[in-house]
């Protein structure tokens, strides 16, 4: 592997893991409703995607201007990981040892947002006309996602691996992508 390449990976990674650290550290510091507020959803997915394509093209620029897809992906994949178990350690240091009883605010916080999701939806299918059984089916879609955060330890070790896992897999697909934007092949090497 390529040492600019695993440098950038690691630099970049470790300023992602930062910036996504952040997100918790404010919602515990600051207002825990930062935690369950779907701009800080949007923060996160631009703040990869920005950090990813800036990573790639300190890469590219690294290495004369030309990046092969490959290399491209591989720093951006470095990145990610890094930035990514940075932000899952965070989360679980905040949630399982430096205050537990914080885990119950979130949880009733997740649930409250669940619930005000519920009564508006519930609302525009009622003022669209939608018939009662159908009210009813998505209530109960609603009613079970409640009863199962209300059941699971969404901050165990278990779940933050899974999350950890999931959350990689998932943003690796818009690496891929950026990759095969961001390639640029050698003329001297074709």
């Amino acid at each position: 592997m390529n040492a600019i390449i695993k440098q950038n990976g690691i630099n970049f990674g470790l300023i992602l893991g930062l910036l996504l650290a952040l997100v918790t550290l404010l919602g515990y510091a600051v207002n825990n409703e930062i935690l369950v507020s779907y701009w800080s959803f949007v923060y996160i997915f631009l703040t990869i995607i920005v950090v990813g394509i800036i990573a790639i093209a300190y890469s590219k620029k690294g290495l004369g201007g030309f990046i092969s897809f490959k290399e491209g992906f591989t720093t951006y994949f470095i990145m990610l990981v890094i930035g990514v178990f940075i932000s899952v350690l965070v989360n679980f240091l905040i949630f399982n040892i430096v205050d537990t009883d914080f885990q119950e605010v979130m949880k009733e916080k997740t649930i409250e947002k669940i619930e005000s999701q519920r009564d508006y939806w519930v609302g525009k299918m009622i003022d669209g006309g939608t018939n009662e059984s159908k009210i009813e089916e998505m209530e109960t879609q609603f009613d079970k996602s409640i009863e199962e955060i209300r059941n699971t330890n969404q901050y165990g070790i278990g779940k933050q691996v899974q999350g950890f896992f999931m959350f990689t897999a998932i943003f690796s697909i818009f690496g891929l992508l950026l990759a095969l934007i961001l390639k640029r092949k050698d003329p001297s090497l074709a």
